[in-house]
């Protein structure tokens, strides 16, 4: 399968299906993958900095230590998705299903959460005072870091 950058830059990877694909360590700069199933696959310290992601399926996926720094995530599903250690600055997540995914360690400074739905997500991210949460819905599963106001920041509690 072949995954093309807005750079013109095409990558090979193996198989027919990004389903469970491991593309750990490559780069992904500006990739184009809207609407793409990619749910359990592994992007392990991939470069995705601003890939077209739109609508892309990314449930079960693990990004740890990936660099998503603007990519474009809107209406994604990252449902049960591991982030873990990564750089997310300016990334948008608006709309996006992010729940029970694990954003700990992940730097978020600028990143948007727009209505996206943070269900039971391990939000314990670096810079969180400095993201959009407007209309973003948690629950009481959802975890923050220590002194965090998700309410004050725009995010609605359902119970």
């Amino acid at each position: 399968m072949k995954i093309t950058c807005v750079t013109d830059e095409v990558i090979e990877v193996p198989g027919d299906s990004l389903v469970a694909a491991n593309l750990d360590g490559l780069n992904l700069h500006r990739a184009l993958l809207e609407e793409q199933d990619m749910s359990g696959a592994s992007f392990v310290g991939t470069d995705l900095r601003g890939a077209f992601m739109w609508k892309a399926n990314l449930s079960q996926a693990k990004l740890d230590q990936a660099s998503v720094i603007t990519t474009d995530l809107r209406l994604a599903k990252l449902s049960g998705a591991s982030l873990r250690q990564g750089r997310a600055m300016g990334c948008q997540f608006d709309g996006a299903d992010l729940s029970g995914a694990d954003l700990e360690g992940v730097d978020v400074g600028q990143a948007s959460f727009v209505k996206a739905r943070l269900h039971g997500a391990r939000l314990l991210c670096h810079r969180i005072e400095l993201a959009s949460f407007a209309g973003a819905l948690f629950d009481n599963y959802t975890l923050w870091p220590p002194g965090f106001d998700p309410v004050a920041s725009g995010a609605v509690l359902e119970t």
